[in-house]
């Protein structure tokens, strides 16, 4: 379900209401948890929002977040926990176990087949008897009680029992390792050691393997496949052939790599004596877990990350241990928040922070890298230094964090010496004077189309529905489609299409109702009239933001003040990852003019940029070549001065 990037489309604060009844709804749904449990999963004060998403498929869903960490799932009326809350009360949900090296199969999309299930014990009727087709379950690998992934029970235990453990078993819907993990902290299961836990792994007598999934017979989850991986996914779920093999877009090789790597540290399988395993099943699990274990080996171009082993740039530097790093880290941000930041900077993008304030205390000949710290992530650092005290983060436009106060007189920064703070001061002026928009990425902008109800019947049988999200090019396709698969393609002259009842609906207009057949350029013009403008913005490492109508481009206005003065203003930098006080800085230096950053007379638009005099030659040639921001995305360049005649 979540093995491809989901699209947002709105998030919002939940309201208090809105809390009791997702704690009855949560209650109703999962009997075994008590009151105190409902208010630790939905805390009655604690910052709460809801997602309201489209999958890669064009399913519509809900998520429920905490802190920025989702907790719950909706999905056709259906909850679902996720691992991040499992993780807290594992006997949630029904749960069962699976092989370790199974996890990395279903990343890649394939869903659990009854044979790999572990289960102790003679099998009869009474075993799954609890057991209803549909039911939520959760699935962790043997060794911990921390599961691994959600899903739906395909069967029934009367099926399950009555099929002789054969077929699906569970088709999933969020998976360690997915977007959805990644669109929480990131963080790794815990160690639950299980007392339970099966020490043979002679997968044929103890998890009921039969010889359709047995090394060698062809099955279809590749040759490395351990039993019990199904790829027979639900169709429009983003596991076809071609993506079973791929890591989840948004999410870094290294860090799936790393999810990997961990959940090989907290199950038994290690310790498992090789002797104990039948006929060519020691080689196969070694090759199996050789490959489970690749720790962010960089794929091939084909997608088949086993079969390369090249290591990323993610590993730790040889000449500095983890620890040092985030010492390093720690000691940088501190020094930045004493003496670098003003308070007059604020608010101040985060990526801003790193790269003009946090790194201009890096020591001379030392690297500092946040992926080769324990942290992975900037902004699972300075999540962690906000719960110190030291800043406040939040989210002033959608997708990009800034740093909105800082507190100079903690306790932490006290510790600092006169030297610290005079650390490398003239790398301070090299790195903090470095060009910002040099190392400046460019968020990607995507124009895409709305699905309105006029154009449901065109695009259903495609998987699409009212609400979802396609680029221009995909529209394209399902007209395309839509031809081809009704013959309404003129046969006579193949530049024409023949309008059958519905298509007639979308493309005529009054009067225009005895047309029969219209050209493909037409065609196509007139279905994208009809359907809604919106826009997607993939902020560099963080999932796509699709938002509804037309994308609102950088805005520079020049004003006439008093004394016939002009100003120069610009809006709307924030939405392309800009930093409106970088920006400032630049023009104060480049032109050498008065400027400052507010917020917007508007609510909600963000910060403004004031500079004094009509400085829109010197704006546009920053943000298109310094930038690279594309000229369709800023209004107000014909307001530029004109050249005096000499």
């Amino acid at each position: 379900m979540f093995q491809k990037p989901f699209r947002v489309k709105t998030q919002t604060a939940i309201k208090g209401s809105d809390r009791k009844k997702l704690r009855a709804s949560i209650g109703s749904s999962f009997p075994t948890l008590t009151a105190d449990d409902l208010t630790q999963i939905v805390p009655a004060k604690e910052e709460m929002t809801v997602t309201k998403i489209y999958t890669y498929s064009g399913d519509t869903g809900i998520i429920y977040s905490v802190a920025k960490n989702p907790v719950v799932l909706e999905l056709d009326r259906q909850l679902y926990p996720t691992v991040y809350t499992l993780w807290r009360f594992p006997q949630m949900v029904f749960t069962l176990t699976t092989w370790p090296q199974l996890h990395k199969k279903f990343l890649g999309g394939a869903d659990l087949m009854l044979p790999g299930v572990i289960v102790q014990g003679e099998i009869t009727p009474s075993t799954f008897k609890q057991i209803r087709k549909g039911d939520t379950c959760a699935v962790k690998l043997n060794g911990n009680l921390a599961p691994v992934a959600v899903g739906k029970m395909a069967l029934s235990g009367s099926d399950m029992f009555d099929s002789g453990m054969r077929g699906k078993g569970v088709q999933f819907v969020h998976i360690l390792g997915d977007e959805l993990w990644a669109f929480g902290d990131k963080s790794q299961p815990p160690l639950i050691p299980d007392v339970d836990a099966v020490k043979d792994i002679n997968i044929d007598a103890e998890g009921g393997a039969g010889k359709d999934c047995s090394p060698g017979d062809g099955d279809v989850a590749g040759k490395d496949s351990a039993p019990g991986a199904g790829t027979d996914s639900t169709p429009g779920d983003g596991s076809s052939d071609e993506t079973s093999q791929t890591y989840p877009a948004t999410e870094t090789r290294d860090e799936v790599g790393e999810t990997e790597e961990h959940m090989r540290s907290v199950c038994i399988e290690d310790n498992v004596d090789k002797s104990t395993l039948p006929d060519n099943q020691g080689n196969r699990s070694e090759s199996v877990r050789s490959d489970y274990c690749g720790n962010g080996a960089e794929s091939a171009p084909s997608g088949n990350h086993g079969d390369s082993t090249e290591v990323t740039a993610g590993v730790p530097d040889v000449s500095m241990s983890v620890d040092e790093v985030d010492t390093m880290l720690d000691k940088c941000f501190k020094c930045a928040v004493k003496a670098s930041v003003k308070k007059s900077d604020l608010p101040i993008l985060t990526s801003a922070f790193y790269r003009q304030h946090i790194l201009s205390y890096c020591p001379a000949g030392k690297s500092l890298d946040i992926k080769k710290s324990s942290y992975k992530k900037l902004s699972k650092f300075l999540k962690q230094k906000e719960k110190e005290g030291y800043i406040v983060v939040k989210e002033l436009n959608k997708g990009v964090d800034s740093i909105v106060s800082i507190d100079k007189s903690h306790q932490g920064l006290k510790e600092l010496t006169p030297s610290d703070l005079e650390c490398s001061q003239s790398e301070a002026t090299d790195k903090g004077g470095r060009d910002g928009a040099e190392s400046f990425r460019t968020p990607t902008i995507t124009e895409m189309f709305s699905i309105p109800s006029a154009l449901v019947h065109l695009v259903k049988p495609y998987g699409y529905s009212k609400g979802s999200t396609l680029t221009v090019r995909e529209m394209r396709n399902v007209i395309t489609d839509y031809v081809r698969d009704n013959n309404l393609q003129d046969e006579n002259d193949n530049r024409n299409i023949q309008l059958d009842p519905h298509l007639a609906d979308i493309v005529l207009n009054r009067g225009e109702g005895n047309t029969l057949y219209m050209t493909w350029e037409d065609v196509i013009s007139k279905v994208l009239s009809k359907a809604q403008p919106a826009f997607s913005v993939t902020y560099p490492g963080k999932p796509a933001v699709i938002s509804k109508g037309k994308i609102e481009p950088i805005k520079i206005t020049v004003e006439q003040r008093a004394s016939n003065k002009k100003a120069t203003l610009i809006d709307n930098l924030e939405m392309f990852g800009i930093d409106p006080a970088d920006v400032a800085h630049r023009v104060q230096v480049g032109v050498a003019c008065s400027t400052s950053v507010n917020s917007h007379p508007q609510k909600g638009k963000g910060m403004q940029v004031l500079m004094q005099g009509n400085q829109v030659k010197f704006v546009a040639d920053l943000l298109l070549e310094k930038y690279k921001v594309p000229r369709k995305y800023v209004t107000g360049l014909e307001k530029m001065p004109k050249n005096k005649k000499k």
